[in-house]
């Protein structure tokens, strides 16, 4: 069994979220809707939270001190073929809303938090947008356990 951690970032200024539509050349998610994000390196297990600096750098150029209050709010766990995939999800603000750049893995939007429910997400990713957009003021961190038999959630406050 292997495993793969994964971190990503919810990013918003003012009633909207920057959101990226991944390309059609991605081997996960193709042209699905995420958040900003990606694997966490060997060196960063033990620390999600640079893991998900470095992917915003990286993928946005927007560096940590544009960003205000990011915090964990989700970890999903879903076993996929013959993968434990574990998503640590960060929740945080821009100081402004910044002009987006080119991104080797997709395009950029800043995208009306209202428009989320219509995006084509994968079921982890709608899950934790959706379950935020229900709880917005809610400061807890949330496990997440996902059946992809049933697609059956189980959330538990940590």
């Amino acid at each position: 069994m292997k495993l793969r951690k994964m971190a990503g970032a919810f990013l918003t200024y003012g009633d909207e979220v920057l959101l990226i539509q991944r390309g059609l050349h991605k081997k996960l998610a193709p042209g699905m809707w995420s958040c900003i994000g990606g694997h966490i390196e060997q060196e960063e297990h033990d620390n999600p939270l640079v893991a998900c600096f470095r992917e915003i750098e990286e993928e946005t150029g927007i560096t940590c001190s544009s960003i205000t209050g990011l915090s964990l709010r989700y970890i999903t766990t879903r076993k996929i073929d013959d993968e434990i995939r574990t998503g640590y999800y960060f929740f945080g603000k821009t100081t402004h809303r910044c002009a987006l750049p080119e991104c080797a893995e997709g395009a950029l939007h800043w995208v009306n938090i209202s428009e989320i429910p219509n995006l084509q997400m994968t079921f982890s990713i709608k899950s934790v947008s959706t379950h935020w957009q229900n709880n917005p003021n809610c400061t807890n961190v949330f496990l997440c356990g996902i059946n992809r038999e049933n697609n059956k959630i189980i959330w538990t406050v940590l």
